[in-house]
């Protein structure tokens, strides 16, 4: 009989153990929502909210809200500081406290031609302060994307661009964020993206995203 009740608790706990859910089994869904505004012929305000979720429709992972002042430098050169805050839920099981986050970063983009392709670079530093529970942490991450955006007509283009995103004080190896989408412009001043996100954390997890975001530009100057 005891023999019976220690196998049928080690069946029990494998059982459990891989009933637990994993965030890279599951095709999570990034909500993009991002407007420009022009407020002068070299400056702009960026409004930018995004929200994660761990399956298509249910478990919120992450919500992001951020705006931006853009300073063109010239036609190929542009810098940013961006305002941000964050609510992350890091765990897909149960509910934990989450980790709140207000942000400061740096960017700057420069955009080029390689012979016929184009191609952006954007370079960023955030510094991070993160609140959870009655714990506070300070952190700074580097990040810098390459990418390219396609045209294939006046309605339909495709956009594709890779990032790499480290955090030193953290770890030692970098997160990586493959990204490959369609977009739609449904105007001149508005577009839609359906595409598709690979991401491998710093400890190696992947993780199968869905991206469907709508971008908008309005021209302040002329209210």
């Amino acid at each position: 009989m005891r023999n019976y009740i220690i196998q049928m608790s080690l069946l029990m706990i494998v059982f459990l153990g891989n009933a637990q859910l994993k965030p890279e089994d599951k095709l999570g869904v990034w909500y993009d929502l991002g407007g420009n505004h022009r407020i002068s012929n070299s400056s702009s305000i960026t409004t930018y909210i995004q929200l994660w979720t761990y399956e298509i429709d249910d478990k919120f992972n992450f919500f992001l809200l951020k705006m931006g002042y853009n300073y063109n430098l010239n036609s190929k050169l542009k810098a940013t500081v961006y305002l941000a805050y964050s609510d992350f839920d890091g765990n897909i099981n149960m509910s934990v406290p989450h980790n709140y986050e207000r942000r400061i970063t740096e960017q700057i983009l420069y955009t080029h031609k390689l012979g016929k392709i184009p191609l952006d670079h954007r370079f960023r530093i955030e510094h991070r302060f993160f609140k959870k529970s009655n714990t506070n942490l300070n952190v700074a991450r580097l990040r810098y994307r390459i990418g390219s955006t396609f045209n294939l007509n006046k309605t339909f283009f495709v956009r594709i661009d890779e990032e790499l995103l480290f955090t030193p004080k953290l770890t030692n190896t970098p997160e990586n964020r493959f990204y490959t989408g369609l977009g739609i412009k449904l105007s001149k001043s508005h577009n839609v993206q359906l595409g598709y996100m690979n991401r491998t954390t710093s400890n190696r997890e992947q993780l199968h995203r869905l991206q469907i975001g709508l971008f908008f530009k309005t021209d302040l100057t002329k209210i």
